[in-house]
């Protein structure tokens, strides 16, 4: 036979002061697991829905991205004889030449510190090579004009990146770029970006090479043979598909994970020992009712289940206050700067249904683990010792 549900509940405010505090350390552990793991989420997310499987990305070898990588004009002549370049409607190969550089912008919504931010010199293929470019306000940069396109995530986090707003670009910051156009690619990399004309862009910084070349193929099937070729000694770059690069530039977020989990244990067991400590006190200040429990037919795995269930409603209930607090996080934008291509990477903060599911276990293990051997001990009182001390 268990001991009612409200028993439970009502011995919860007996001691208010144990029970608020380790109701706060839960919700606490709660809040900072749920942030810290839709920081990650958020991340891959952006990074997910980057590039196509029919499109290959290639690199100088031993780049770690497109900022770091310098690929010549005779490289670039041999790369155009990969097998498997889809053509365009105007019958001209769709290999983007790309060159990618970085400017200091500063922040919207009064924080104005500085962030690295992507600029991107392209040419009018690089709209077919990345069908997912489009442009949702104003237009496309006119070849020869210093002219931008922002991002749509770029515009929403950085000052005066709107339609008609001018940024200074080049290696004095010299060159004022007026913004024609905004471009969203569906929650993707290049969503923090800014883009132009290629030659502009090369110009204004004194580059006269490009960082990767990305070749759109007929067929994604056809990836493999692309990618020997241009891997290969007469080539001798480094390729790869697209998704995979992005893929890798997400293992930032994997780190980010282990240390996560790492935080998140030493506080749970921070979290199981507070638990722990509150159980224990209730067990010796209800030693008598314990006794009277178990003489009016109660047995020991009742007494036991009761203790536990009590642990698991501070538990569950400070993981609901927990979830809440983190919920005023989620769909906020927030930027990270990438320790591989060393400009920011705009990410939206959710809360899924994982992370919820995976905080309120969290929770529960805790409180179970918290409350087993405060339990086992109320389960050994001795009945008439207990009652002759009452």
């Amino acid at each position: 036979m268990a001991l009612p549900l409200y028993y439970n509940w009502r011995n919860l405010f007996v001691r208010k002061l144990s029970t608020s505090l380790t109701f706060a350390v839960v919700a606490t552990l709660v809040l900072v697991l749920c942030v810290l793991l839709s920081f990650a989420a958020g991340i891959r997310a952006s990074l997910a829905v980057s590039g196509w499987p029919q499109n290959v990305l290639v690199l100088k070898p031993g780049a770690t991205a497109e900022s770091t990588s310098i690929i010549t004009p005779d490289e670039k002549g041999r790369v155009v004889q990969a097998p498997g370049i889809a053509h365009g409607a105007d019958g001209k190969m769709l290999i983007s030449e790309e060159l990618c550089t970085q400017t200091s912008i500063p922040r919207r919504a009064g924080e104005h510190n500085m962030a690295n931010v992507a600029v991107r010199g392209v040419d009018a293929t690089a709209f077919g090579v990345h069908p997912e470019v489009k442009i949702i306000e104003g237009r496309r940069f006119e070849p020869g004009q210093l002219e931008v396109i922002v991002g749509k995530a770029a515009r929403d986090r950085f000052d005066n990146l709107g339609i008609g707003g001018e940024v200074r670009l080049g290696r004095q910051g010299n060159r004022l770029y007026k913004v024609v156009g905004v471009f969203e690619t569906g929650g993707g990399a290049f969503d923090s970006e800014i883009w132009g004309g290629r030659t502009q862009i090369s110009d204004s910084f004194n580059r006269h090479f490009i960082s990767s070349a990305v070749l759109r193929l007929d067929d994604a099937a056809e990836a493999a043979a692309a990618i020997s070729y241009l891997n290969g000694p007469f080539v001798a770059l480094e390729s790869k598909r697209e998704t995979e690069y992005y893929e890798d530039l997400s293992k930032t977020t994997r780190d980010i994970v282990a240390l996560t989990t790492v935080l998140i244990a030493i506080m749970s067991i921070g979290a199981a020992f507070a638990v722990a400590n509150t159980m224990y006190a209730a067990v010796d200040g209800r030693r008598r009712e314990i006794a009277m429990l178990r003489t009016i037919g109660f047995g020991r795995g009742a007494i036991i289940l009761s203790f536990v269930t009590e642990s698991l409603l501070v538990c569950m209930t400070a993981c609901l206050f927990g979830l809440a607090g983190a919920m005023f996080f989620s769909g906020t934008r927030q930027d990270f700067l990438s320790n591989s291509t060393w400009t920011v990477l705009a990410y939206e903060l959710k809360i899924t249904p994982t992370i919820a599911l995976g905080s309120l276990g969290l929770a529960c293990l805790v409180g179970v683990i918290g409350a087993i051997a405060p339990a086992l001990r109320a389960s050994r009182v001795h009945v008439i010792e207990a009652l002759r001390k009452a």
